[in-house]
């Protein structure tokens, strides 16, 4: 078994590795050969800069009469509000078309660094990959009860319901070739493992995780294991989001660096999992990181979202998945759960999902500040009639 504590310049020399791989420099003109418009396309989105604020002055000048009062002839008073309208929208589309454009040479030259990466690497590379489905915490899974159904029809190879629906774009994604398949991509199904920048594209009403934008990487476990999240607490906690009595307390330095939780009834299998082989893997490789085991998928979670981390945590997340991989993936091909019919196979439903926090006293300390509000002129003028 691979000790964490032996390999530390043999992890240092992968990482070397793995970010010599990534392309030390992308120039101008090779952004112009990959999309030889690319730069006239910008060049027309700086020209849309002034109508673009032209239109925004014109805008506000109508609803605030800033910085100049537009008096309208009568003949055309009546369409003030068409106008207001009219303005703000064209404004809008203008000024995202121009700064879309503005953006392109630069997004093109993030895709070509994730493209060589990915053909250094053995890996598929597309600008806009296939989204994991609504699964887990950070996935924004819905609470109403429909988890269970979800994950049977993805075990079973059937077509997904409503709510089962990806809620987030996959962008930059990079992702293993499907196995036993070789040089077939894998749109449509889910990757052996995939390296993406999720960000939420889900409407107003629909369920919302913890961030609405992150980097990711998911990796498949060898079975179905219980539900776990480990919080890193460099980055925020996600207590808020689960239910305080789910928490564990872990031998050694971990608790110091991570929150970690399992469903009730569970606290035995999360030490099954996370022995203490495990545990030094996360506190010397991904303390700055989140990680959620959900079905038979390992997630992995940074916050560096911007294109200068792209180099950094690209590498490191790789690394980090083949070191976790080995160490969690040995301890799961040995995992069973006697509580479900098929104990190597399955897991039972209690150890499925965990448990969310109550929303309840958020909404009462709402209702209760509003009623305040509310209440205040009522009661003042009683105190002030009483003296």
């Amino acid at each position: 078994m691979h000790d964490p504590r032996q390999p530390a310049a043999g992890a240092d020399g992968r990482l070397t590795q793995l970010r010599s791989e990534w392309p030390r420099f992308i120039g101008w003109g090779e952004v112009r050969a990959a999309e030889p418009r690319v730069f006239w396309r910008a060049a027309c989105g700086g020209a849309l800069v002034l109508p673009a604020l032209a239109l925004l002055l014109l805008w506000t000048s109508l609803t605030s009469e800033f910085p100049v009062a537009i008096v309208l002839p009568a003949w055309l008073d009546w369409a003030r509000g068409f106008l207001v309208v009219a303005g703000f929208w064209a404004a809008l589309l203008v000024g995202v078309l121009a700064l879309a454009l503005l953006e392109r040479p630069r997004e093109l030259r993030r895709e070509l660094a994730f493209q060589r990466f990915a053909d250094a690497r053995g890996l598929t590379f597309a600008r806009l990959g296939a989204t994991p489905p609504a699964r887990g915490l950070f996935f924004a899974e819905p609470v109403d009860g429909t988890a269970a159904g979800a994950a049977r029809r993805r075990r079973l190879g059937q077509a997904p319901a409503a709510g089962d629906a990806a809620r987030f774009r996959a962008n930059f994604a990079l992702a293993q070739q499907v196995v036993g398949e070789p040089g077939r991509s894998w749109l449509g199904q889910e990757p052996e493992l995939q390296l993406a920048i999720a960000g939420f594209s889900g409407g107003k009403n629909e369920p919302r995780g913890p961030l609405g934008g992150f980097r990711y990487l998911q990796l498949r476990a060898p079975r179905v294991l219980p539900h776990l999240v480990i919080d890193s607490l460099a980055n925020g906690k996600l207590r808020e989001f689960l239910a305080g009595a789910q928490r564990l307390s872990l031998e050694g330095d971990f608790d110091r660096f991570f929150a970690c939780y399992a469903p009730e009834g569970y606290a035995r299998d999360a030490l099954e999992l996370l022995t203490p082989d495990v545990m030094a893997v996360l506190i010397d490789h991904g303390r700055h990181w989140d990680v959620e085991i959900v079905e038979d998928r390992i997630l992995i979670v940074s916050r560096r979202v911007r294109s200068r981390w792209d180099r950094s945590e690209t590498t490191a997340l790789l690394l980090f998945a083949e070191v976790l991989g080995a160490e969690l993936g040995h301890q799961a091909q040995h995992y069973t759960d006697p509580r479900a019919a098929r104990p190597r196979l399955q897991v039972a439903e209690p150890g499925q999902r965990l448990a969310r926090a109550s929303r309840v006293w958020q909404t009462v300390l709402v209702c209760a500040i509003g009623a305040a509000f509310f209440a205040f002129p009522f009661v003042l003028g009683w105190l002030l009639d009483l003296n």
